[in-house]
């Protein structure tokens, strides 16, 4: 349970005092986020709230697509195969103890589509609201989820007006979360609050926002990261499940076998419309350095395709056995091929962060530490040691000065491998999403 990032000691500090302008957390605040935290503060101790809140909203992430996938398959098994897959996830445990807004936000956007499903407008307007509250980036997921409607053919079966008191519903519940939210910033920093929303968009995508490959996120990039961290099956598998619930969600003629008929589906075509939709957002619009950032669609995938297979293998004894069959046979010639994803780092116990941490105190020699990585949170646990940001140039100018006047005391910490500096140490992640460390001795 210890902090693994900025942003989560950002977090941590606003569950104390909130003010978005001290970054207690950054912009846009997370004020649900906050307000689940100072409800875990009231058990546990308060720089820990946000990763039990991060912790329990994880745990029920499996119960959740397992709803899902019953409410779109009516089948047992396929919802209980589901649920496990999902609890399987290493990104899942990742999330789980960062102590950020990603699990809590992902349970209650799955806690909207199950209200979607079931046509509970004004359920579906309250949890979206409260999603966004709690990770405001989730917006394009919001707006995915404005299409379920349509997928429903709502507009056929009660017209327009019945349609648009859907919407309405659904639009009353969310603005009551969202001016409920906006009045708890404002009494806190007041119209400052817009100004210090300008400055850090600007440099979110001026600065904060780079990847360690260049300037601008790829969809070359993204298409790299999700295949070294997940593996090609699972990110093919999740494109092409996705793509045929759209294309098939509408078909209602059978064609060869009956397959369109088994595995259309209108609530898989509005769950895969979201998925797709928030999937190329993040291909333009996200950090391919953070694979958390794809969470979003790798539950949703997995609710698809669970839901699907249950719909082709429904009274195909013999289709389910070649399907498991093959599961099997390459299994067992290569599981680390096949899902890679399954690859944990068992031996550690603490973050790559932390790991560099402990390693810094046990090294007396150290003064000066330069890190374009958690730059707050070292500067907070490694109190008697001065820390240098090093997006700034005058960093390396000084990490250098240092090294001359004191041999060995000028070290420096990167999320990539650089070139021209002793390598003294390196600190793996637990999971997927947790980034390697690398720790350098500055020569003089």
């Amino acid at each position: 349970m210890q902090l693994t990032s900025d942003d989560a000691l950002n977090f941590a500090r606003g569950v104390e005092r909130f003010s978005v302008l001290e970054f207690r957390p950054h912009f846009p605040g997370y004020p649900a986020f906050i307000g689940f935290a100072r409800l875990a503060a009231l058990w546990v101790a308060p720089n820990a709230a946000a990763i039990w809140v991060s912790l329990m909203s994880a745990m029920l992430i499996p119960l959740a697509v397992a709803r899902l996938i019953y409410l779109c398959s009516l089948s047992l098994v396929a919802a209980t195969f589901g649920g496990v897959l999902a609890l399987t996830q290493p990104l899942l445990a990742s999330m789980a103890l960062s102590g950020l807004s990603d699990a809590p936000a992902i349970l209650l956007l799955l806690v909207a589509l199950v209200a979607a499903v079931q046509k509970q407008y004004w359920q579906v307007g309250l949890w979206l609201g409260v999603m966004l509250a709690t990770r405001p980036s989730y917006v394009v997921l919001a707006l995915g989820v404005a299409a379920v409607p349509w997928w429903q053919g709502l507009h056929r079966q009660q017209g327009f007006v019945g349609q648009t008191k859907a919407f309405l519903k659904a639009s009353c519940s969310l603005a009551l979360v969202g001016s409920v939210s906006l009045i708890f910033i404002w009494a806190h920093d007041g119209a400052a609050y817009i100004t210090e929303g300008i400055r850090f968009t600007q440099g979110h995508f001026a600065i904060w926002g780079n990847t360690v490959e260049g300037n601008d996120a790829t969809l070359w990039q993204w298409v790299s990261a999700l295949r070294e961290g997940f593996g090609g099956l699972l990110l093919w598998a999740s494109l092409l499940s996705l793509s045929a619930a759209i294309a098939m969600g509408r078909i209602k003629s059978t064609c060869l076998l009956g397959l369109s008929r088994a595995v259309a589906s209108p609530a898989l075509a509005a769950l895969a419309t979201v998925a797709a939709l928030y999937w190329v957002w993040i291909s333009v619009g996200q950090n391919p350095d953070n694979l958390r950032h794809w969470a979003p669609v790798l539950f949703l995938a997995l609710v698809v395709m669970s839901a699907q297979m249950a719909r082709l293998v429904q009274g195909r004894p013999v289709l389910i056995v070649v399907v498991v069959g093959l599961i099997s046979y390459h299994g067992g010639r290569n599981i680390d091929t096949m899902m890679p994803s399954l690859k944990l780092e068992q031996t550690q116990l603490q973050s790559p962060i932390q790991q560099a941490i402990q390693w810094i105190r046990t090294q007396p020699q150290i003064k000066v530490v330069g890190t374009n990585y958690s730059v707050n949170l070292l500067r907070a646990q490694l109190q008697d040691r001065a820390v240098y940001d090093m997006f700034y140039p005058s960093s390396q100018r000084a990490l250098r000065e240092q090294a001359h006047q004191v041999p060995n005391s000028a070290w420096r910490i990167s999320g990539t491998q650089l070139s021209g500096l002793k390598l003294e140490a390196q600190f793996a992640p637990r999971f997927i999403g947790e980034r390697r460390l690398f720790l350098y001795q500055i020569s003089q």
